[in-house]
């Protein structure tokens, strides 16, 4: 058993070093059936951990899917290891969610092993990914561009997610099965050309492998700078984001000269918008950006480039037109009130009082667009609801998403700013329209913070 002392010896120092485990854990183990997670299953049951599987069935590969069930079943009952089984319809989900197959079933598998580790109590997830998926990682992530986090490979842990096996090569995960005669089932789509990850092990590792026979611990060993690397990065990016960023509200405020003046903008500008939703290009775009006024927009988010400030907030409008086209689960609330209703009248941001008798047609609410006119509270004359948003001080994010609220002739109110002298409440009102837009500004509050 010397071979499988060794390579668990080189499992126990990893585990250690990155603090995978705590002395008493429980654990849940990905269990497919395949040599890697059988031999980390061993593995954990070796050091006596109290550990449960989960199997997922993606139903992909007819009889072979079926087959890898019984064996881990099998398995489990002879190590009376408790088991948990999933179906999927995974193709289903891919069509539905316009995904890939294999993204859905990366997305169905961690979901489902976090409901499970939540049900049974368990401190972690152990997925048996090992030097070799860690290579193959990096040489995918290179050819289809990336930046210094892509280059660091698979990590240790994230979150309750723990890769113990990190550390030692799919041989030797091979070599120790052999040892302990452990037997498990093999996927037939490793084989299988078509996919990008196989094509990487079976044609290009070779190749390099012919160049220097060093190949895969070079790899590693570089892959191991870059994470010390990545540390004295990563400080450095966040204190540039601090000297550059402010939070107002729900605007995140990224002054442009201070990012300018950072080591490296383009990186700090990406670190802060990548995790809501802005591609590389975008911020590529943005920080080449001098038109005043220009918008870029992310699934989820706006980012504004004003005269001094890059402006990051939560999308309500889509560049919406016309009511219809609206977005963001933006509502209006109409309640029509008797002037001598014994009701509380909320003098707030999200309500507005019109004279229910002065309003022409059916109400509708809509963003502002540029020529928009009103007459504000207390005013003879028409104003631009633009230049009102100005004196006001409303900054170029909000502005480029404000709502008002129109009869079939005029607008009656600046959403959230000022109501229209058109339908003010006076003496001679019988009948009161309330108008309530707190969805509105609840569809708002969400933070903007990197």
């Amino acid at each position: 058993m010397a071979i499988l002392a060794d390579i668990y010896g080189k499992i126990d120092a990893f585990c250690s070093r990155n603090q995978l485990f705590g002395s008493h854990d429980k654990v849940l183990v990905a269990l497919s059936g395949g040599a890697d997670s059988v031999f980390l299953l061993r593995y954990l049951m070796s050091l006596g951990y109290e550990v449960v599987a989960a199997h997922c069935n993606f139903h992909l590969r007819d009889a072979e899917s079926m087959r890898d069930e019984r064996f881990v079943r099998e398995l489990c009952q002879s190590l009376a290891v408790p088991l948990q089984v999933k179906d999927f319809d995974t193709q289903a989900v891919a069509q539905h969610e316009h995904i890939s197959i294999e993204m859905a079933a990366r997305n169905l598998r961690y979901e489902w092993f976090e409901q499970v580790r939540q049900t049974i109590g368990a401190n972690s997830i152990a997925v048996a990914h090992h030097q070799d998926d860690n290579i193959e990682s990096i040489l995918l992530n290179l050819v289809r561009g990336t930046g210094i986090k892509g280059l660091c490979g698979i990590q240790p842990r994230n979150s309750h997610i723990v890769r113990p096996l990190l550390c030692i090569a799919r041989a030797d995960i091979r070599a120790g099965l052999e040892e302990m005669h452990q037997a498990f089932v093999d996927d037939s789509t490793n084989l299988d050309n078509q996919f990008s990850r196989n094509r990487i092990r079976l044609d290009v590792m070779p190749i390099l492998r012919s160049i220097n026979a060093g190949a895969d611990s070079n790899i590693i060993t570089t892959i191991e700078n870059l994470n010390e690397v990545k540390d004295v990065y990563d400080e450095s990016i966040q204190r540039s984001i601090q000297q550059c960023c402010h939070q107002e509200d729900d605007t995140l405020y990224i002054n442009i000269k201070e990012l300018n003046e950072s080591a490296s903008p383009l990186s700090v500008l990406h670190t802060i918008l990548d995790p809501l939703g802005f591609n590389r290009t975008q911020t590529q775009q943005l920080l080449q950006c001098r038109q005043v006024g220009k918008q870029f927009l992310s699934a989820t988010h706006t980012a504004i480039v004003d005269r001094t400030d890059i402006l990051v907030g939560k999308t309500i409008l889509r560049q919406a037109r016309e009511p219809a086209e609206m977005k963001g689960g933006v509502k209006l609330e109409v309640n029509e009130l008797m002037i001598d209703d014994n009701k509380a009248i909320l003098k707030d941001s999200n309500h507005a009082y019109l004279d229910a008798d002065k309003v022409k047609g059916k109400l509708i609410v809509r963003p502002t667009r540029p020529a928009d006119r009103f007459r504000p509270f207390g005013m003879k004359g028409q104003k631009l609801v633009s230049d009102l948003l100005t004196d006001l001080k409303v900054n170029r994010l909000e502005r480029s998403q404000q709502l008002v609220v129109c009869d079939d002739e005029r607008i009656l109110w600046v959403v959230g700013r000022r109501v229209s002298e058109d339908c003010r409440v006076t003496e001679t009102t019988r009948r009161v329209i309330c108008l309530d837009a707190s969805s509105v500004v609840s569809s708002a509050s969400a933070s903007t913070e990197p």
